[in-house]
């Protein structure tokens, strides 16, 4: 067994409920009682790092495991952990996503854990700050505000870390802190602020040595002379990173997962993403290439080395949380290609290696995200293509003068909007110094249709969740409804606006983050904590779900009107579900659909810009803006099953569309014809990313399978479409690997911006994404 295979083999089994995290952070924050909160967490890490079990698993030459015995999920008792302990008898035998859980970890779980944080967490605080809030939230039918968890979703500025190494921070720490005291201590903020850098930038240099100490351990008891000299290797580097700045390309990926592995302890584990590695890693690569130190295999199994190892979790969702966010990813994204801060082609040797190894690590994680422009080489656009081709469906695609467009009318200066960084799943952010919260909250945007088709009433639940008209009058226009849905979406934007703010504040006072204010660039020069505003850019990113259903209710009305209907006829039949409406189902079917290059279209551009001007005007609680998004995760499954019948002719319960792309089998006009489509929106606006997916039959590709993805591509961003992702898989294949889950463990789809398992997926989930694929290029 090769390196790469035996690495893959590490992660390849059932994982496991891991509890040690969560009780070293507890024993902490016992004892730190009525300490200053940042100094609290910063203790809290520091007991983490130097006490949690560690290992060095067979085959590595990067170390630093997650958890013990990875893979497996980390519990956050601060945020949502607790939610977990009502399906502790079920994990280990759900259909999707099952979780090994020890007798014992169950046990400390409810009688150890539970009841210390229950009125401690970040809901306990932030629920009496908007009791309103929490009933609609708690239907699921509406909206999802994620801060609950905590908010993570950043690109870390691995080029700030690398320039510098931990001993700085402790030096520097050291300095400031002699300053403000022969100042009088008049900012007493920043003290606290420099104290707990000092202790995490501490306990990442013990967390290190712990590994240097195991791995001279090994080492001695090594039978094999090669693995002995590679054991000694890891411990040399280990005592030098990331204590100090790493000077080879071994000692540079090295210091990265450790701060990589490290956020993992200190912060809610989704989105924690690496950013523009192929370009801040290149200067390492070129100086042992040229020195001789490393060839190109060495590097590539350095990097296949970090690919697998974000590979060690998997988020420990409840049964609910699986409806909505379901395939167990973490979604640790990389950039690769793009343009530079001037923006000229930046392209290099990397690029081109990463893709390979992406092609050999056939895991669903990292999530790799390649940016591209007018200026990417063909040869690049090739090696891309042929990949996708051959069905590696774990590769997001960014348009970089799209990018720039939007992260320009967010306020972004112009070199950082050109060196921009991926996040998550389809998210968009400056790279390094900017804390952007890009999934702070999804919307179902048909939830506000179906409010305005009946002032203000949840069709599906009878609760008045809507506006209702003082008036009483009902629409009886198009413009009418148009009209009324905007009053409803208003109000629904402005409850997860006070929402996210509350919870903001929330994490703010109860869940500073020490270790990762020093890895967003301003907030140690500025001695504020990245939760506070410390960063240059604050963000709080917002997403719409639905926008083609209702896009499509509103044509779909156009069309009925004229054909002699009223709107009362139709809104009665869809709080039938069209039972005994079934002339009218049909012409609301057959009526124009976005995504097929016609006048419809038109109506997703109009409910776009309605939504994104709206989300644009509002200032968050760390001095900045929010930022409108599109892209569902599977919320797009979950806010089906609780939406009624709308007048598209879809009916109760069904999937609503996932990101810009079409609503499922609406695209009759084949891909094409849905590129164009996505491509007329207004993406200016879409600052914190969109998802558009491309779902193509592997059959109808053949051996020209390269050449079309590519012409595809080179379409998609002539026409300024923002993001484009494919699945190429084949229909039969997904229904058997339903039949047989156990003979297809590792078949891996693309699903609303991340990747996963298909066999990990709900049922609903599955079905869904089986209906998308398209035979027709």
């Amino acid at each position: 067994m090769d390196r790469v295979s035996k690495l893959i083999s590490n992660v390849q089994k059932q994982p496991r409920l891991s509890v040690e995290r969560c009780v070293l952070y507890t024993e902490s924050m016992k004892e730190t009682e009525g300490e200053p909160m940042p100094i609290r967490q910063a203790k809290a890490l520091k007991h983490i790092l130097e006490n949690i079990p560690i290992q060095i698993l067979p085959g590595e030459i990067v170390v630093g495991t997650m958890l013990p015995d990875p893979p497996g999920a980390i519990l956050f008792p601060e945020g949502v952990g607790l939610r977990i302990i009502n399906d502790l008898e079920s994990l280990a035998t759900r259909e999707t996503n099952k979780l090994v859980v020890r007798e014992e970890d169950a046990r400390i779980l409810r009688e150890e854990i539970a009841p210390y944080w229950q009125i401690r967490n970040i809901e306990a605080f932030a629920s009496q700050l908007m009791p309103e809030i929490m009933e609609i939230l708690y239907s699921g039918s509406v909206f999802v505000l994620t801060e609950f968890a905590g908010i993570s979703h950043v690109a870390v500025n691995y080029p700030y870390l690398l320039e510098r190494g931990f001993r700085w921070f402790i030096e520097e720490s050291r300095k400031r802190i002699v300053e403000l005291e022969d100042e009088g201590d008049w900012d007493v903020s920043k003290l606290v602020f420099y104290k707990a850098a000092e202790i995490v930038s501490e306990a990442m240099i013990s967390y290190a040595n712990r590994y240097a100490e195991l791995a001279e351990k090994l080492a001695d008891e090594a039978k094999d002379d090669i693995r002995r000299e590679e054991l000694l290797k890891i411990a040399e580097i280990c005592r030098k990173i990331p204590a100090n700045k790493p000077e080879s390309f071994h000692e540079a990926v090295q210091f990265v997962w450790f701060i990589q592995s490290a956020l993992h302890q200190e912060n809610y584990e989704q989105g924690i993403s690496m950013g523009r590695i192929d370009q801040y890693l290149l200067p390492y690569y070129l100086k042992d290439l040229k020195e001789g130190k490393i060839d190109r295999d060495q590097a590539f199994e350095i990097l296949a080395n970090l690919w697998v190892k974000t590979n060690e979790i998997v988020p420990p969702f409840d049964s609910l949380l699986e409806l909505y966010f379901s395939g167990q990813a973490t979604n640790q994204a990389l950039t690769i290609g793009g343009v530079d801060t001037n923006g000229n082609d930046a392209t290099n040797e990397l690029s081109y290696l990463m893709l390979e190894v992406t092609k050999a690590v056939p895991l669903r994680q990292p999530n790799v995200h390649v940016r591209v422009s007018s200026k990417t080489p063909d040869s690049f656009l090739d090696a891309l293509a042929e990949l996708i081709a051959e069905g590696k469906n774990n590769i997001g695609i960014f348009n970089d003068e799209a990018v720039f467009k939007a992260l320009r009318f967010a306020g972004v200066e112009e070199g950082d909007a050109w060196n921009y960084s991926t996040i998550g799943c389809v998210e968009i952010a400056p790279f390094g110094n900017g804390f952007t919260s890009s999934d702070a909250a999804l919307i179902n945007v048909a939830k506000a249709l179906e409010y305005a088709l009946n002032d203000g009433t949840d069709m599906m639940f009878g609760y008045e969740f809507g506006v209702r008209d003082a008036a009483d009058a009902k629409p009886k226009t198009l413009e009418e409804i148009i009209e009324a849905f905007k009053k409803q979406l208003v109000h629904i934007i402005r409850l997860v606006v006070r929402g996210s703010n509350i919870l903001e504040y929330a994490n703010a006072c109860i869940k500073p983050t020490p270790l990762l204010s020093l890895c967003i660039q301003d907030c140690f020069e500025k001695g504020v904590d990245v939760t506070l505003g410390g960063a240059k850019y604050n963000f709080t990113g917002i997403q719409a779900v639905g926008i083609a259903d209702v896009a499509d209710s509103l044509a779909g009305i156009e069309h009925a009107i004229k054909q002699g209907y009223s709107l009362d006829d139709i809104i009665e039949a869809c709080r039938n579900n069209f039972e005994g409406y079934e002339d009218l189902h049909s012409l609301l079917l057959n009526a124009p659909k976005y995504g097929n290059d016609s006048k419809a279209d038109e109506h997703v551009r109009l409910v776009l810009e309605m939504y994104c001007d709206e989300v644009t005007k509002y200032r968050n609680f760390r001095g900045g803006r929010f930022t409108a998004g599109c892209y569902p995760m599977t919320t797009n499954v979950a806010f089906g099953f609780m939406t009624s019948a709308l007048p598209s002719g879809r009916l109760q319960a069904s999937a609503l569309n996932s990101g810009v792309s079409p609503s499922t089998g609406m695209d009759r006009e084949g891909v094409t014809a849905a590129i164009k489509s996505a491509c007329k929106l207004n993406y200016e606006k879409l600052s914190n990313g969109a998802s558009f997916t491309v779902n193509l039959d592997s059959g109808i590709l053949g051996i020209k399978g390269g050449e079309i993805i590519k012409a595809l591509i080179r379409s998609f961003v002539e026409l300024g479409g923002m993001h484009i992702q494919f699945n190429v898989l084949n229909q039969d294949l997904l229904r058997k690997a339903q039949e047989e889950p156990e003979n297809y463990r590792w078949l891996l789809v693309r699903v609303a911006g991340w990747s996963a398992y298909f066999v990990e997926l709900s049922r609903a989930v599955q079905d869904e994404l089986i209906a998308r694929i398209s035979c027709k290029v």
